[in-house]
């Protein structure tokens, strides 16, 4: 019985962390030296299994496992290759090592998929580039035009054209030919990836067949007031535009504590102005960030946030502006696929949704396309501390192989 090989998967966790642009912590922009470092060494892994290796024209890694050169339409099974400043070693990485363990394991043991398989290392899924998720999937499936792609710039003002011809690995390739070529392509699309929360390890199970994304939304709010000297200006005169802004935070942390178990609400981004210590604070921005497995819950929790935030114009003098919205409803995973994951029994495992988005969710657009979660231990994710066992990996790789050998 072919079994997953607990070294070789760790060895390639290893290696695809140490492609970093910061020497001490993982930080590998997509386009960056580090990402170019790291598709090299992908390709490398992948041509010595017999893969055939292309990358299409906005950096996604497609290696093509198929000795049998069947022409059915492949499995796709990956995740993405870049990763947020001071980053775990297991975001995205993991589910492209799942991948290269099964067509591993398969071409250790002569063992034929009926469809081919192919592996994804997919690019800018964490959004450095325009703070859009699944930047590279949504390339891949066709959710935006060429001109729509190359508005987007990252933090230093340069856009997808000027990042690609940095890295020096596109020559000769103009941007945007291939876009969509992944939207009728797949029969299936498998992510393994790690939770990046504690559900998993706090009830004990060891992998979690996630069932869908949580609708997610934010809402972005500008709080006008007066600024004035800090010491002069009596309370009672005040237009503080930084208090009524507090006020609203506190009242999302309270909302997501009614909700909790099914929702979610955080501010994680604020800024106000000037900013200076013996200053009123005249301006403030923040943004809320609310997620929910029911889009009616979603609205229901929309619509408390704004309600409160109008009623703060009175209480400090200050105008409450509700500037932008955006929600993605829940996603539920295709049954199909998922009745698949069922029928291998894999060993202590419960259904879950997912509260971040991932490439999955561009590609169930366009297929079947389902996740397995693993445990993260600690439930920590996106900072150094981010760990998930070998035997985590073992377990899903060994039961994963199945449905290639009947597939």
């Amino acid at each position: 019985m072919v079994q997953a090989n607990r070294c070789r998967i760790q060895q390639r966790l290893e290696r695809i962390a140490g492609f970093t642009v910061e020497k001490g912590r993982i930080t590998r922009p997509t386009y960056s030296q580090a990402w170019v470092d790291a598709i090299h060494y992908l390709r490398c892994e992948m041509e010595m299994m017999g893969m055939e290796v292309r990358m299409d024209t906005f950096g996604n890694l497609v290696g093509r496992y198929s000795p049998g050169k069947s022409t059915d339409k492949a499995v796709g099974i990956g995740s993405h290759l870049d990763t947020v400043v001071n980053a775990g070693a297991y975001d995205g990485a993991a589910g492209i090592v799942a991948g290269l363990e099964l067509v591993s394991m398969m071409h250790e043991t002569g063992l034929q998929p009926k469809r081919p398989v192919e592996i994804l290392a997919t690019a800018d899924e964490e959004g450095l580039i325009c703070q859009k998720g699944y930047f590279g999937a949504r390339f891949m499936t066709g959710d935006m035009s060429v001109d729509e792609a190359l508005s987007y710039k990252n933090a230093q003002g340069k856009n997808l054209e000027i990042l690609r011809k940095e890295s020096g690995i596109f020559a000769g390739r103009p941007f945007g030919s291939d876009i969509g070529w992944a939207a009728d392509y797949y029969s299936r699309f498998i992510e393994v990836h790690v939770e990046q929360g504690a559900v998993l390890e706090e009830n004990q199970y060891d992998a979690g067949i996630v069932v869908g994304i949580a609708g997610i939304g934010r809402l972005f709010f500008d709080f006008r007031g007066e600024a004035d000297h800090a010491g002069p200006t009596v309370m009672k005169g005040r237009k503080d535009a930084l208090a009524a802004a507090a006020d609203l935070i506190t009242k999302v942390w309270e909302t997501g504590q009614i909700y909790s178990g099914s929702a979610v609400a955080t501010v994680g981004r604020l800024a106000h102005y000037p900013n200076i210590h013996n200053v009123i604070a005249g301006q403030a921005e923040l943004i809320v960030d609310y997620r929910a497995t029911e889009d009616e819950l979603a609205q229901q929790i929309a619509g408390r946030i704004k309600e409160y935030a109008a009623a703060l114009e009175e209480k400090y003098g200050v105008a409450v502006r509700l500037s932008h919205e955006l929600y993605t409803p829940v996603l539920r995973f295709s049954e199909k696929l998922l009745d698949e994951y069922r029928s291998l029994k894999i060993p202590n495992t419960m259904e879950l949704f997912s509260w971040a988005g991932h490439d999955a969710k561009a590609f169930a657009q366009v297929t079947d396309a389902a996740m397995i979660f693993m445990p993260s231990i600690g439930g920590r994710s996106h900072c150094p501390d981010e760990y998930t066992k070998v035997e985590s990996f073992e377990l899903v790789c060994n039961y994963l192989i199945r449905l290639f050998r009947s597939k």
